[in-house]
């Protein structure tokens, strides 16, 4: 269903069936079920070496998704299975994993790229092109290695959603995505619908629900109040995004730097909504966000990193990202991913995808540690003009509710 008008309560109205149908039960009805789809399983080509999709050296290939493993509300499909297509403008969580299996590797691993990409951006004003990028190395030969990426990002109407995969140019052997419904998947839902774009302000957490006392007079402010206001805060949720890091650094013993965000891009300027502020004093204007509400959140975090001067051939170099509240660098991290990295000159990825309770002031980096001192770490190809989304630091309010704080 569309999203529904929100009309707000006047003066002397009277409170009628068509009225309250309009105002309470659609808006519960759309807000208890936004768009969503759920692929499980993508097609398949091949038997060779598994069943699935075929890979081929230097090759993009695009997956499409049988309909009988898709799942959707909303969202609409491609005749050939490949694009998803959004049925409104707001922002989306996206996830795509693939599972690939080889029959032969290369000492130094295979990369394997996995990319969402968005197309057909009629508006002009939501998110296009390579939205997230992750690259990993799959070391094992015979067994499967599953590459996951994860992004959070505005969307106009008519956007068509992809998931594809890239596989070494260097590559020996047979390689193919795996079918199976657990191995890989594209996911996306709607966080908060937005008919107003990327820029329209948040009006920030809803007022308190309040219980209603059977001697209370039924006027326009607290029918407002409790209705209307609260399907507003769903509506346009608070968010920033922090996009393109270049760093180049030596490799560390235990501590972990904070990246600095080339473009910080959020929807409210008002003082102290997701201000840029500094990780730790002396660490530099745009390490961090500052949270402003207590609350729910959403944090999604996509980086890859490259190091060089590689001691020993052939063996894999740990690398830690993270996501991280107050605290210099003693902090201990509140998200935390770890890979690694065997190539010279190649980027190697995480992404991280979850949901944390968090507190007004808090100031949310992302960091990163590459072992060990005899190595050196960049930031990739994620320079700030990049089109491909290497780095992305999305965080997007989504309730109250931390310590305590709220109902």
């Amino acid at each position: 269903m569309p999203k529904p008008t929100l009309t707000r309560w006047g003066k002397r109205e009277v409170v009628a069936p068509k009225t309250m149908q309009e105002r309470i039960t659609a808006p519960q009805r759309y807000y208890g079920k936004m768009p969503f789809f759920a692929a499980q399983g993508c097609t398949s080509n091949t038997t060779n070496p598994r069943s699935g999709t075929a890979l081929y050296k230097g090759q993009f290939v695009e997956l499409t998704w049988p309909s009988t493993n898709v799942k959707k509300s909303g969202f609409t499909t491609s005749d050939d299975g490949k694009y998803f297509i959004v049925p409104e403008d707001g922002v989306y969580h996206m996830h795509f994993q693939a599972s690939v299996y080889g029959t032969k590797n290369r000492s130094v691993g295979t990369n394997l790229n996995v990319y969402i990409e968005a197309e057909n951006n009629a508006s002009g004003n939501g998110a296009v092109g390579e939205l997230g990028a992750v690259i990993q190395q799959h070391v094992t030969t015979a067994f499967y290695h599953t590459v996951p990426v994860g992004v959070t990002e505005y969307l106009t109407k008519g956007t068509k959603l992809k998931a594809k995969v890239y596989l070494d140019g260097g590559a020996d052997g047979s390689w193919v995505v795996a079918d199976g419904a657990v191995d890989t998947a594209l996911y996306a839902f709607m966080v908060a619908p937005s008919s107003e774009g990327w820029h329209y302000a948040t009006p920030g957490p809803a007022p308190a629900m309040k219980s209603w006392a059977d001697t209370e007079f039924l006027d326009e402010k607290r029918m407002n109040e409790q209705t209307i206001d609260q399907f507003n805060a769903l509506e346009n949720r608070g968010r920033v995004t922090g996009r393109g890091v270049d760093f180049n650094w030596k490799g560390q013993t235990d501590s972990k730097s904070a990246v600095t965000w080339a473009g910080v891009y959020r929807n409210s300027t008002l003082p102290g909504w997701f201000q840029e502020t500094e990780a730790a004093p002396g660490w530099g204007a745009k390490t961090a966000i500052t949270i402003p509400w207590d609350g729910i959140y959403l944090v999604s975090v996509i980086g890859n990193a490259r190091h060089s001067a590689q001691p020993i051939a052939d063996v894999q170099y740990v690398y830690q990202i993270g996501v991280y509240g107050n605290g210099g660098t003693d902090a201990k991290p509140l998200l935390l991913s770890q890979g690694g990295n065997a190539r010279t000159g190649h980027e190697s990825g995480q992404v991280i995808s979850d949901v944390l309770p968090l507190k007004a002031g808090d100031a949310l980096n992302v960091r990163f540690w590459g072992v060990n001192s005899a190595t050196n770490w960049d930031s990739g190809r994620s320079d700030p003009g990049s089109t491909t989304r290497w780095w992305n630091f999305a965080v997007t309010y989504l309730g109250r509710g931390t310590y305590g704080s709220g109902g």
